[in-house]
């Protein structure tokens, strides 16, 4: 192999002047050989040579270890490329060579970049712009299958037919074409943008590669739940004494919010600002869809006067509604690329949000896909329904269930958090 282990990555140091180091992931045997020797590299759009050498100084300046990692792992895997090219050659040469002369073999493996490595050089960038800090796991497990459906980690040899080929499978094993399309794919199409755009790739294999949009259309549009519907699930939340059961029906119906949004949320996540409680909703819980999907939002009468800060102020752990299994609890590995440590970084409420919809499901009602009302999600059609029929402005039913502003004026000025409360108690509860 050309890095040390397949998932290796340039380990930094801080100098005595402030200044970054990283050493190149390259085997004794391959380190020994090319010390050195010079390599123009490019990162940004900027070329610099850099002299292989035990530890190197970052040739541009960095305002923190994170952008230092993004930058020691980019100039490393052109490096590790370089001198794969190179090896190959020598190989090539050494073949007509009688064998009593010595002979520099090459790795099997010395190809060219691999998807997961490269991959890791994304996951950096992304951190970097302050990119969501809960989508590279999830997305290192789709990777993960794409590499597994493949049988090979070799960067350079994906072809437009493979690629092709992997979407024909998503198709054909009852993948959700919706989340096929925008979590799958636009992983693998992130991927392989980045490395064309960072100069690992000439050329993009995605590029042109759809998913027919007459199979996303077919697809049933989910309805909210009926009062009735409604009333039945939030009476009994209010005999639970399951915290997760009890409070995330009733906090999803008033906030809109989507329910891994609810389920992930932290005790530092309900908040008074100026005698007005309110949930924090970010990326650093958990999943969020967009930037919109970042905000503030008022907490519903009807659910402070059940006791719900009581309830938050006495908990002794971080969530709200589980207890987190310590991280070193997950051991990703690229022999298991359906690992599911990925998918629990991503979404730690996952198990939690599974175990109130199995709840949901001994209420009997008529909810499920079957019957176009998701057990969870129906909640946020519900509010959108209820708000526009109470009179709230479109534009603070949006800020309150994070919904992207849909014209240029309505864009223009953030909702107060006390206007959206107030705007609030016009959904009656149907409890």
């Amino acid at each position: 192999m050309l890095l040390q282990s397949s998932m290796a990555l340039p380990e930094i140091t801080i100098a005595s002047d402030g200044g970054y180091h990283f050493s190149l992931p390259l085997t004794e045997a391959r380190l020994t050989r090319y010390q050195g020797a010079t390599i123009c590299v490019r990162v940004d759009g900027v070329a610099f040579p850099v002299t292989i050498n035990r530890s190197i100084p970052l040739p541009l300046p960095c305002q923190s270890l994170q952008e230092a990692k993004y930058f020691a792992a980019a100039i490393s895997l052109q490096v590790v490329s370089a001198t794969a090219e190179e090896s190959s050659l020598v190989e090539s040469a050494a073949a007509s060579l009688p064998d009593s002369e010595p002979r520099f073999t090459a790795s099997s493996n010395a190809s060219g970049p691999r998807i997961l490595d490269t991959f890791e050089l994304w996951r950096a960038h992304h951190l970097a712009l302050d990119g969501a800090p809960t989508t590279p796991p999830y997305w290192h497990l789709l990777i993960s299958r794409f590499v597994d459906h493949l049988g090979h980690d070799e960067l350079a040899t994906v072809s437009a037919q493979d690629v092709r080929d992997y979407r024909d499978h998503l198709i054909r094993s009852g993948r959700n074409i919706r989340t096929a399309r925008h979590a799958d794919f636009a992983a693998i199409r992130a991927l392989f943008h980045f490395a064309v755009e960072q100069q690992i790739l000439a050329s993009d294999p995605t590029q042109g590669i759809r998913f027919k949009l007459a199979r996303l259309a077919t697809q049933s549009r989910m309805l909210a739940f009926s009062d009735d519907q409604a009333r039945t699930i939030l009476q009994a939340a209010d005999r639970q004494s399951i915290a997760s059961r009890r409070w995330i029906p009733w906090l999803t119906a008033f906030t809109g919010s989507r329910v891994a949004t609810i389920a992930n949320l932290r005790t530092s996540d309900v908040v008074e600002i100026e005698g007005c409680w309110a949930l924090r909703i970010s990326r650093q819980a958990g999943p969020i869809k967009t930037a919109a999907s970042e905000r503030l939002v008022p907490i519903h009468p009807a659910i402070l006067s059940r006791g719900f800060i009581d309830f938050v102020e006495r908990l002794e752990r971080d969530r709200l509604f589980f207890a987190p299994a310590p991280m070193d609890a997950f051991k990703p590995s690229l022999s298991n690329p359906l690992d599911p440590g990925s998918l629990a970084r991503y979404n730690p409420a996952r198990s939690t949000i599974r175990r109130v919809t199995e709840w949901l499901h001994t209420l009997g009602l008529e909810i499920g896909r079957e019957h176009k009302r998701d057990p969870n999600h129906a909640w946020r059609h519900w509010f959108k329904e209820k708000a526009f029929a109470a009179g709230v402005p479109e534009k603070i039913a949006d800020a309150i269930v994070g919904h992207a502003q849909a014209t240029t004026a309505r864009r223009y000025g953030s909702v107060a958090l006390k206007v959206m409360a107030v705007e609030m108690q016009k959904i009656q509860s149907p409890a």
